[in-house]
This record gives structure tokens, C-alpha cells and sequence, in this order.
């Protein structure tokens, strides 16, 4: 499959892009050789190939979650100008 001329100027318009006639046709060019990257992509045996989450496996993306007492909220309590049970107090909005 190849994007026309007149395909990427209906893509244009679905994505409310006002483009020049220089740049549709540039933009035609490179979805017409991003098409024929994923045709030579398709020809690609990928039987027995295990699908992936993501491009790092078995990596944990977040730490650990630990609770410490940094002493931060006694210093911003003791800046606020109200406060009741560890939270700031402020006036109720209506």
C-alpha cells in the first residue's frame, strides 16, 4: 500500500493540519517508507518468539516502597498557620 497525494491531504484535514503542497508531498514520501519498513517487518519468521511486555524484561521499574521519618511534616506544620491531627487547616471554601 502507498499514500497518494490526495490520501495525506485527507489525513491533513482529519487531523485539522494546514499543510503546503512542499510538505504533503514530504509527508507522503515518509509514511510511504515507514509503509515498506513494517511490509519488510512482516516478512520476519516470529514463530516461537514469546510476545513481550515491554522492552526490559523482568526489571522492576519502581523502588521499594519504604515509610521514614524524614521530620519534614513537624517543620511544615510548624510553618502553617493552622493545623489539627497532622494535616494543615484551611478555611473551608463554599
Amino acid at each position: 500500500m502507498n499514500f497518494s497525494i490526495n490520501q495525506v491531504k485527507q489525513i491533513a484535514k482529519l487531523a485539522r493540519l494546514s499543510l503546503s503542497d512542499q510538505d504533503i508531498e514530504k509527508y507522503s514520501k515518509d509514511l510511504n517508507q515507514i509503509l515498506a519498513y513494517v511490509e519488510q517487518l512482516q516478512e520476519l519468521d516470529t514463530e516461537g518468539v514469546e510476545p513481550m511486555l515491554g522492552a526490559v524484561q523482568n526489571q522492576k521499574a519502581l523502588r521499594e516502597d519504604i515509610v521514614i521519618n524524614s521530620g519534614l511534616q513537624e517543620k511544615m506544620l510548624a510553618n502553617a498557620p493552622d493545623s489539627e491531627d497532622a494535616a494543615i487547616k484551611v478555611p473551608q471554601m463554599s
